[in-house]
């Protein structure tokens, strides 16, 4: 999907659906953000990016650690989403403000000391630049934390619910070559190290981070419905124009073997948290 795709996709249906299920989603990927954080080591007073901050959920986490000095600066290309980000803010009483655009083509005011992103940076239709873009918007001493998913085969939370799916489809969906704009482009870590690198980011580490996703809803219908309106397979069996019914059906079929001992389903998850600095 292009970067003109991206955008008409999250000003479209896509940032509706992701405004409706927004509360879910973030505290679904709490685990994630709180890693980026982790690795990012926020200092108070110090000015930070968030890219691709959706509804600003790391946002307004980052802000409650640097404070009201400098604050945080979300850019996103979903105005939906970003409506939802100022209203969370202007609730929460937090130093942070929201743009609308393109990350990749963005040109700070000020400098930042740090970049971060909960799964936002995989969609550039050119990374390379972009990352280099962004590099340019760093003090000397900037520094990066972000999130990125693994291999799709390392993570059960998207691969499950495809196998439930693949019986109901008029064919199975063509796998995109590797380094392709998407949720998984970053899968090779030495992809994405060779990117920051030849970005002129420095130091750059990869570390993994394992564990279960655990969806949305109190029994495998919830999540089945869930993952029916956001998962990884909404927009394919939508555009299949499969049984949607059958399709759900067998996915509720396939949470019920991944509850937990809470009675909710958890599935396996993989991300990379990557860091770099700037010089």
């Amino acid at each position: 999907m292009s970067n003109t795709d991206q955008i008409d996709y999250w000003n479209g249906d896509g940032g509706d659906k992701w405004v409706a299920f927004s509360d879910l989603l973030d505290a679904m990927l709490v685990p994630f953000a709180d890693a980026v954080l982790n690795a990012a080591k926020l200092h108070s007073g110090e000015r930070v990016l968030d890219v691709g901050c959706g509804a600003g959920a790391l946002s307004l986490k980052a802000a409650q650690i640097v404070g009201p000095e400098q604050g945080v600066v979300g850019v996103d290309v979903s105005e939906a989403l970003l409506t939802l980000a100022r209203k969370r803010t202007s609730s929460a009483d937090l130093s942070a403000r929201f743009e609308e655009g393109d990350a990749s083509q963005y040109e700070a005011d000020v400098p930042f000391d740090v970049l971060i992103s909960r799964f936002g940076v995989m969609f550039f239709d050119a990374p390379g630049a972009a990352f280099a873009k962004l590099r340019s918007n760093m003090n000397p001493d900037g520094r990066l934390a972000f999130a990125c998913w693994q291999p799709l085969a390392n993570n059960q939370w998207a691969g499950a619910p495809l196998q439930a799916a693949l019986p109901f489809l008029s064919e199975a969906p063509t796998p995109s070559p590797p380094g392709t704009p998407g949720p998984f482009a970053f899968g090779d870590p030495g992809h994405v190290t060779g990117l920051l690198e030849a970005a002129g980011w420095q130091g750059v580490n990869v570390e993994a981070l394992e564990g279960d996703l655990i969806l949305p809803g109190d029994t495998p219908e919830d999540a089945a419905a869930f993952m029916m309106k956001l998962g990884p397979i909404a927009r394919l069996v939508e555009q299949d124009g499969a049984d949607l019914g059958a399709v759900q059906k067998a996915l509720e079929q396939r949470m019920q073997s991944l509850l937990n001992s809470d009675g909710r389903v958890a599935m396996g998850s993989a991300v990379w948290i990557v860091t770099a600095n700037a010089h």
